[in-house]
């Protein structure tokens, strides 16, 4: 089967299980089938997120906080640490 061009279409057959052979290019993939009102099938090459990272990316402020953070470590822009010493003497006052 040769690679698919963009926007090129292309006749495939259901077999009688109901499956449909996409090609080469998607084996092996997680994909998404969208089945529309007006007939039409669409196919979307997709990616899983583990569920306990999900939040992530539902919640637009904390996804855009850890990617500044990256962004952050990336350009090695990192705050000083903290003076533990100057702390402990501190408690040792009270």
């Amino acid at each position: 089967m040769k690679k698919m061009l963009d926007n090129e279409i292309a006749t495939r057959t259901v077999d009688g299980r109901g499956r449909l052979a996409l090609g080469p290019e998607l084996a092996n993939s997680l994909v998404l089938v969208k089945y529309r009102d007006d007939g039409v099938v669409e196919i979307t090459r997709a990616e899983a997120v583990p569920a306990h990272e999900v939040w992530l990316y539902k919640n637009p402020k904390a996804r855009t906080a850890v990617l500044w953070g990256l962004e952050e470590a990336k350009a090695e822009d990192f705050v000083d640490a903290p003076d533990i010493e100057s702390d402990l003497r501190i408690m040792e006052e009270d």
